[in-house]
């Protein structure tokens, strides 16, 4: 009952955003705006596709052609490391990239995308961000730096093995590509984490420089082709956030007459709702692809291990909690929400 009353809520939210974007203001036909948008996808990523041509087809209609966004790889105008300053400062106009590229800048960032195993639906996250509120901590945030935020949408995290996870204690001694939290957690339950460059990845699996991976879910597994050195689609999953965002350079969008600032922005806040689903329907053909097609089988941890992944999980969340007030604050919210969920006591 109670998620049926929750999922209610969600619909309505994006009902609300739907019908707002359908009755804004029409642009009226006047200045025609050119931005440049630079991804930290690669071309050839899932998700840069699906945004470049919603950016250059949808929303150029949208706005009857005055916006007009050209969506970059990644490194094609800077470098990866330097797109949080150079949108702030507005050498680009915009992009995408996540926040734990800048969370030493903007702790609170980490809480939406370096945070392990907080929920376990697509539906609790854009709970959490856009009816709990953190969507709106996340943008006052990034306001202080001269940026709009937007989260592109929720998505999960799995890994992909050679040898099964059945039990907490097969962790031990498994050489995995990670990073970040995920990283951290892995390494308290016992696994030997390392980083490896994409490209280098499904070589290093196929030689047995490690021995298992995450890279997305199932859309990136079977994208990077890493089901077919790795058989085994290891649950739960490692995460489900907002790791992805869209940041535009605040004096551009003010420099936006107002009917397209208006659009723009309710664009943006609907897109999220539509990506996140679309995204999982991916997920979900993409593993059946795996599974039919390369012999791939899902293992899943019993409850009690879960349970222990999700304490190593706990710990991570504790370092950006640490940092600043609104991070901290974030982190107190979530942990009352999955409560409430009765996923943690």
């Amino acid at each position: 009952m109670k998620k049926r009353l929750i999922i209610a809520i969600l619909v309505c939210s994006l009902t609300v955003f739907m019908a707002a974007a359908a009755f804004a203001q029409q642009p009226a036909a006047g200045k025609v705006f050119k931005w440049r948008f630079q991804s930290h996808w690669p071309a050839a990523s899932a998700s840069f596709k699906p945004l470049k041509d919603y950016f250059e087809t949808k929303l150029t209609k949208l706005t009857g052609g005055q916006l007009q966004i050209t969506l970059y790889p990644a490194a094609a105008l800077v470098p990866w490391k330097e797109l949080f300053d150079s949108c702030r400062k507005g050498t680009i106009d915009g992009g995408t990239g996540s926040g734990a590229y800048w969370m030493t800048i903007i702790p609170l960032a980490a809480v939406a995308a370096n945070c392990p195993m907080t929920f376990r639906d697509p539906w609790e996250g854009l709970y959490f961000h856009f009816v709990l509120g953190f969507e709106d901590m996340l943008k006052e945030a990034h306001a202080k730096f001269n940026m709009l935020y937007y989260t592109e949408k929720i998505y999960p995290t799995a890994m992909i093995g050679k040898r099964p996870i059945r039990k907490i204690e097969d962790f031990k001694g498994y050489k995995i590509r990670s990073s970040g939290a995920i990283a951290d957690m892995l390494r308290d339950l016992g696994a030997a984490p390392s980083l490896i460059p994409g490209e280098e990845l499904y070589l290093a699996l196929q030689t047995g420089v490690v021995e298992g991976a995450h890279w997305g879910a199932a859309g990136g597994a079977l994208t990077m082709k890493l089901c077919e050195p790795a058989k085994y689609y290891i649950q739960p999953n490692l995460a489900m956030a907002g790791t992805d965002a869209v940041i535009i350079n605040k004096d551009a969008f003010n420099a936006l007459p107002k009917d397209l600032q208006v659009t723009l922005d309710l664009a943006l806040r609907e897109r999220v709702w539509h990506r996140t689903h679309e995204y999982i329907m991916d997920e979900v053909n993409a593993l059946n692809t795996m599974k039919r097609d390369y012999k791939v089988v899902v293992t899943t941890l019993p409850p009690e291990d879960q349970k222990k992944m999700m304490n190593a999980a706990m710990k991570q969340w504790e370092k950006p909690a640490a940092k600043d007030a609104a991070a901290a604050k974030a982190v107190s919210m979530l942990k009352d929400f999955l409560k409430k969920l009765e996923y943690i006591d």
